[in-house]
């Protein structure tokens, strides 16, 4: 079985306007995948890769659990 070269990231959006930053669940990209979503016009956008599925929905949770807005 081949490994796949996907990993799981989350997306750290701050936007000027915003007090608070929120954050996107984009479950499994490519590193060049993930380097594009990082592009955005107005702001800025940092991608957290996790290595598992486990470690990606426990800083789902925990993001949430502090309050932040999660897409």
């Amino acid at each position: 079985m081949a490994k796949s070269n996907k990993l799981f990231y989350i997306g750290q959006r701050c936007n000027p306007q915003l007090k608070n930053p929120y954050y996107k669940a984009y479950g499994q990209l490519t590193k060049k995948d993930a380097k594009q979503k990082e592009n955005c016009v107005y702001g800025s956008m940092w991608l957290t890769s996790y290595n598992t599925e486990e470690e990606y929905y426990n800083k789902l949770r925990e993001l949430k659990e502090n309050g932040f807005n999660v897409y």
